[in-house]
């Protein structure tokens, strides 16, 4: 028998990122793991109005998208912790940058996104940043036949529900293909 949980979201776990952008002229980090796929350019980034992210978000309408591994744990972390509006957070990971202003990236990141923001929703309690990724860099090591290898990333995931980060299981299936065996 199913059990009824009401409002959930059930969608949990989901990858961890470290939004990187400018305020007040300092670098600043945030771990945020409300995220989604508008379509394969466009991203979305839920992120609760009294984070001091947004201020600078919205001034450069730029941020940029760092995919931490396992190891970048106890950091990442730190940075969802503390708020860059009482805690300089811009010596917690070295920092670079690409082509477009405003978006420190994280060097030691297996994966790296410069986005533009191209629309921003305004919700009760939350700013919805809709962003394009411009460019995305990546550590070579996590790479197989030139295409990102989640596996080689090893990300962490974020499970709201029991307040833990877990592990990216194995891989089980090929995706379009493991369906042609479907029989009626």
């Amino acid at each position: 028998m199913k059990k009824n949980l009401g409002e959930v979201n059930a969608l949990y776990p989901t990858p961890v990122v470290l939004v990187g952008t400018e305020v007040d002229g300092k670098v600043n980090y945030i771990n945020i793991a409300h995220i989604g796929i508008i379509d394969m350019n466009t991203l979305s980034l839920s992120m609760h109005k009294s984070h001091y992210s947004n201020k600078g978000i919205k001034e450069k309408m730029t941020l940029s998208i760092n995919i931490p591994s396992e190891d970048m744990v106890v950091e990442a972390d730190y940075v969802g912790i503390v708020s860059g509006m009482r805690t300089d957070k811009s010596n917690v990971f070295e920092s670079f940058y690409g082509e477009i202003k405003g978006a420190p990236m994280i060097k030691k990141a297996p994966i790296n996104m410069e986005c533009e923001v191209i629309d921003i929703i305004d919700m009760p309690n939350h700013d919805v940043f809709l962003v394009r990724s411009k460019n995305t860099y990546c550590n070579e090591e996590i790479l197989t036949n030139e295409k990102i290898d989640m596996a080689k990333v090893q990300p962490m995931l974020f499970d709201m529900h029991l307040r833990k980060y877990w592990k990216l299981g194995d891989a089980f299936a090929d995706c379009w293909k493991v369906g042609n065996m479907y029989k009626k």
